[in-house]
């Protein structure tokens, strides 16, 4: 058995014959891609082709509900999106401040805020602090479950609570459950307090099952948020 070997002449007139080919024609260009599942792969294609990255997945979302995201404006540049059934309406909106509705009367009927204003304390964790500090001030209101994380850019505390009827937010100052999340954000060099908050009559155990599977999915400029066990 013979071998066979490539004379140095061969050989670079190989290499040279494509570096010509890759550096003649700029309408070509060479991606990579290093997988778990192979070796590195070189290719070369005529145009640049779409990103081989994985896509991220959009999380799990209940049955029957899509995403939607609400963009908060110039002054707070966040985007935030959740879970939200079709039988939620839009009820009103600014650029900082978003309500969504469902039920047959205003006084009794399910509501979730989306809002975003300037915080003027030191740091995102301050803002938290200060947010758990001062809620669910009111006899009969009580955190049930929280959990709290922190963000690249800020500091969340996510939460299950009722709402005394006392408290201002109590629906027709009944008891209201109530399931949310506050962040302390940085964002364009500017400190900001954005908070999520989903609210029923308490006598609405229905209301609390979806607030259950929609919070979790509440993202922050992509960025998710981890949530309580709930009680």
């Amino acid at each position: 058995m013979t071998s066979r070997t490539r004379t140095p002449v061969a050989l670079s007139a190989a290499v040279a014959a494509l570096g010509l080919l890759l550096s003649g024609c700029s309408a070509l260009h060479i991606r990579t891609a290093e997988q778990d599942s192979g070796p590195l792969r070189v290719a070369v294609e005529e145009s640049p082709g779409e990103d081989i990255r994985p896509e991220p997945t959009d999380g799990a979302i209940p049955a029957g509900m899509s995403r939607s995201s609400f963009h908060l404006g110039a002054e707070c540049p966040v985007t935030v999106s959740f879970a939200v059934g079709p039988d939620w309406i839009p009820s009103s909106s600014t650029d900082a401040f978003h309500v969504l509705s469902r039920g047959e009367t205003i006084s009794s009927s399910d509501v979730i805020t989306v809002n975003c204003s300037q915080a003027f304390d030191d740091s995102p964790r301050a803002v938290v602090d200060s947010q758990k500090k001062y809620s669910f001030s009111e006899q009969g209101s009580a955190v049930t479950a929280e959990r709290t994380g922190s963000l690249e850019a800020g500091s969340y505390w996510t939460y299950q609570g009722v709402l005394g009827p006392d408290e201002i937010f109590a629906i027709n100052t009944r008891p209201t459950v109530i399931y949310g999340a506050r962040v302390g954000y940085q964002t364009n060099g500017r400190l900001v307090d954005i908070a999520v908050e989903m609210r029923a009559l308490e006598s609405d155990p229905e209301a609390a099952e979806d607030f259950k599977q929609m919070l979790p999915t509440v993202t922050i400029d992509g960025n998710i948020l981890d949530t309580p066990t709930f009680r």
